[in-house]
């Protein structure tokens, strides 16, 4: 006996409103996530201008403005107008501080005899004020000549007025050192550094947060330590001129 056929299955045609309705969410999803990116805390922005400001030591300015150069209009950004002038007051001040102490220590040079071992020179934009062992130490040790004493003492008078901070970092030849005061290099320098500073605050003239003092042991050599000559520069108390917001701010 045959068997009977049941109805014909009923074909879906709305099946593709499935996904259909996955693509409009997925779509709705992504224009959200593109709008929340595209919406601009000010605040956040200026503080951020306010830290990139810092970080380089540029002005950054907000609203119309010169650009680098003349008729250049900022960039139109989010949240306002950014314009990147250039150095700020600051460096240009600092700028001026150096070319003031090396001219001044020059003319002091003539009437102090022990200036005469002083060296000045530019590293990293940095001033250097290079002192020699000779003209400071003995061999081995961190008591501090006279002669280096009253050179420091010259030195601390071109400063004083000036606005600028003072890092002290002393600095040895590879030879080794091994005494009961010094096991090594490290504790030399750093001890040389820290009889630079206290003659700067004996003199009454530097404040002492203007004052820092490291010691680099024989581990930045300006010459080589295969020959006496360069060892004797490399035994050295380099006083870096750098500059000093702190006391810039407090300036009447």
């Amino acid at each position: 006996m045959a068997r009977k056929k049941g109805p014909p299955e009923h074909v879906n045609h709305e099946r593709w409103l499935v996904s259909y309705a996955d693509f409009i969410t997925l779509l709705f999803a992504f224009f959200v996530v593109m709008f929340a990116v595209s919406q601009v805390d000010a605040k956040k922005v200026g503080r951020f201008t306010e830290s990139f400001n810092e970080a380089l030591e540029w002005q950054v300015l907000s609203g119309e403005g010169r650009g680098l150069l003349h008729g250049d209009k900022p960039t139109t950004q989010g949240v306002g107008s950014v314009q990147i002038s250039g150095p700020s007051p600051r460096l240009r001040d600092y700028s001026v501080e150096k070319d003031t102490i090396r001219k001044g220590l020059t003319r002091k040079a003539s009437s102090i005899p022990e200036l005469a071992g002083l060296t000045v020179l530019e590293v990293h934009g940095e001033l250097v004020l290079r002192l020699p062992e000779r003209l400071m130490f003995d061999v081995g040790e961190a008591t501090l000549h006279e002669e280096g004493r009253r050179a420091l003492e010259a030195i601390a008078d071109e400063l004083q007025s000036r606005a600028v901070g003072i890092r002290i970092e002393g600095h040895t030849d590879s030879a080794p050192i091994h005494t009961p005061r010094f096991p090594s290099n490290w504790e030399l320098s750093t001890a040389r550094a820290m009889a630079t500073v206290a003659v700067l605050l004996e003199t009454h003239k530097l404040q002492p947060h203007r004052l820092a003092a490291a010691g680099y042991g024989e581990h930045h050599p300006i010459a080589s330590n295969e020959s006496a000559e360069g060892r004797a520069q490399n035994r050295r108390v380099d006083i870096i001129v750098v500059a000093d917001v702190s006391s810039k701010e407090t300036r009447p």
